[in-house]
């Protein structure tokens, strides 16, 4: 078989142009900084990179939802703070305005401050996020949260709970609906409640109501009664008589379970209520209460019917706190989830970037010294492809 000198030439041709192809890429990715830029060049490798990129993009998607979701629950923190301190000064005045010796100007006040500061928690449940969406309306965002319509507080919101992906499996509730943090409080005691009779004419009223024995209270709705100025007699909701028994100023009324007492002498005929605790809005117990503010005259009668609601109105700020606080425990508790859940995010990240740079990024102490092989190779396929072209059979004979 014979062999031409053309074909060698053909054949050291190609072996020269791979070696620059070889070694225009490897210049290449020492200027690019990348060992695969496409898939031509590792297809496996460029496979792990879009995987793992893919995997990057979501972990800044993640990060993106967790600082929306830290900015809005420390929003919802702050006004809950807010609420916090406004409750705080509306019960240090509602126990300022008992004991009986404040005069009636001095009542009404009070009931200013307390219809002030009622405006300040209007203005706290109303808040937003700074992109005009209201932290408290559930997801109902761009409806005012609660507005004061004829008299009474209306929720414009709804229950729904707006939730952020943060990780894989897991997302986080960003915020809490006003029906749960305003208006799902129970009034009285959390248990039961008890309500003065408007028609009351005695000076007698309630300084205390305490639940004694959870294991013996039947929940029904119970009606004190005065046949005497001196005795008691309670009904239950059927009208069957339950208790009954003498009464002094000062004295407890214990039956099924609780403990009622009674301050003053009550008028023959006289009544109180003992129900079941419902839910109220915290805005409706304020109300509740500079109206019993701006309705006092002085008298001892009116004095009276204010100390009940004072005493009402203690119970239920006490319960409002309560449930405020509650959620700001909540709220905290979200807040290190995503502090927890952002540095592991960002190990994962670290974890990422590495795994693609030992995919994707060039070794330059290798890519070096595989340029300096490919030019020592180039060199010496350009020098013997020289010599031979230039060859013939008479320089031999």
């Amino acid at each position: 078989m014979r062999i031409s000198s053309n074909t060698f030439q053909m054949q050291w041709l190609n072996a020269v142009r791979q070696q620059q192809e070889a070694l225009v890429g490897i210049q290449r990715q020492i200027n690019t900084g990348l060992r695969v830029s496409t898939a031509v060049d590792d297809p496996v490798g460029a496979a792990q990179v879009v995987l793992l990129k893919q995997g990057m993009d979501r972990l800044d998607n993640f990060a993106t939802n967790s600082e929306t979701a830290r900015r809005r629950l420390g929003l919802e923190e702050n006004a809950l703070n807010q609420v916090t301190d406004t409750l705080s000064r509306v019960r240090e005045l509602t126990i300022q305005a008992g004991g009986g010796t404040l005069p009636p100007e001095s009542i009404k006040a009070i009931a200013i401050e307390v219809r002030a500061l009622f405006d300040n928690l209007m203005a706290a449940a109303n808040s937003q996020d700074g992109e005009g969406r209201y932290l408290f309306s559930g997801n109902r965002v761009q409806s005012k949260s609660f507005e004061l319509i004829g008299g009474s507080v209306i929720y414009n919101g709804d229950d729904g709970l707006r939730s952020q992906r943060i990780a894989e499996n897991r997302t986080i509730q960003e915020a809490d609906p006003g029906s749960k943090v305003f208006s799902a409080i129970r009034d009285g005691n959390g248990t039961f409640a008890v309500d003065t009779s408007a028609s009351n004419t005695g000076t007698a009223y309630f300084s205390s109501a305490t639940l004694v024995d959870p294991g013996a209270w039947v929940q029904d709705t119970y009606t004190i009664g005065f046949p005497t100025t001196d005795t008691y007699a309670i009904a239950d909701g059927s009208g069957a008589v339950v208790s009954f028994g003498p009464l002094g100023p000062g004295d407890s009324i214990t039956f099924n379970g609780v403990s009622i007492t009674l301050e003053g002498v009550p008028a023959a005929g006289d009544t109180f209520v003992v129900r079941p605790s419902r839910n109220q809005d915290l805005f409706s117990s304020v109300l509740d209460l500079a109206d019993s503010l701006e309705a006092f005259s002085g008298n001892p009668v009116d004095r009276a019917q204010l100390n009940s609601g004072l005493n009402s109105a203690l119970m239920n700020m006490d319960q409002a706190l309560a449930n405020i606080s509650n959620t700001r425990s909540q709220v905290g508790a979200r807040l290190n989830i995503i502090d927890g859940q952002r540095d592991a995010n960002e190990a994962t990240g670290l974890q990422l970037a590495e795994a693609l740079s030992n995919v994707r990024d060039v070794d330059y102490a290798e890519a070096l010294s595989t340029i300096e092989q490919q030019l020592f190779s180039l060199e010496a396929a350009q020098k013997t492809f020289a010599r031979t072209r230039t060859s013939s059979l008479f320089n031999i004979i």
